[in-house]
């Protein structure tokens, strides 16, 4: 795990995970980052102050992103009321006259489409990943996100 609960909270300022669940999404979180950097920071994790501290914070980074998702998968996830009307997440409600909107395409967040669709799942963390880690090489010198041969 390249990133722990106190660099989150503390130097990264994050507030969407807990102690409790920190280390599920931070391991998971390290991970996705290992498969995108196609895990070479198991064996030359950047010796640059900067550079390591880029790739922590792209761990917290995708841990909230993944915590978000989850939140929206289990919010957002088909129920049936007992009256056999089937809803999802709720977009708003009004008091007056008890109005009720359901989150649908262009009303629901990255994260319910994320939570909804692999692909945009994977589109968003990879998106993430690639913005905290451009240009960040290794301690080879290689670019994190370099897929080619040396």
């Amino acid at each position: 795990m390249y990133a722990d609960y106190s660099f989150y909270t503390d130097t990264y300022l994050g507030d969407a995970l807990t102690a409790a669940n920190a280390n599920k999404w931070l391991d998971r979180a390290s991970d996705y980052v290992d498969t995108i950097t196609f895990r070479r920071l198991e064996t030359a994790f950047p010796e640059v102050e900067a550079d390591a501290i880029r790739v922590k914070k792209a761990v917290c980074a995708v841990a909230d992103a993944l915590c978000y998702i989850d939140t929206q998968r289990r919010a957002g996830a088909a129920s049936t009321n007992s009256d056999g009307k089937v809803t999802g997440a709720i977009a708003s409600i009004s008091s007056g006259k008890e109005s009720v909107s359901y989150a649908t395409g262009g009303t629901a967040s990255i994260y319910s489409a994320a939570a909804s669709n692999t692909a945009a799942q994977d589109s968003y963390t990879r998106y993430i990943v690639e913005t905290y880690l451009a240009n960040v090489p290794d301690a080879n010198g290689v670019n994190l996100l370099y897929a080619g041969v040396d």
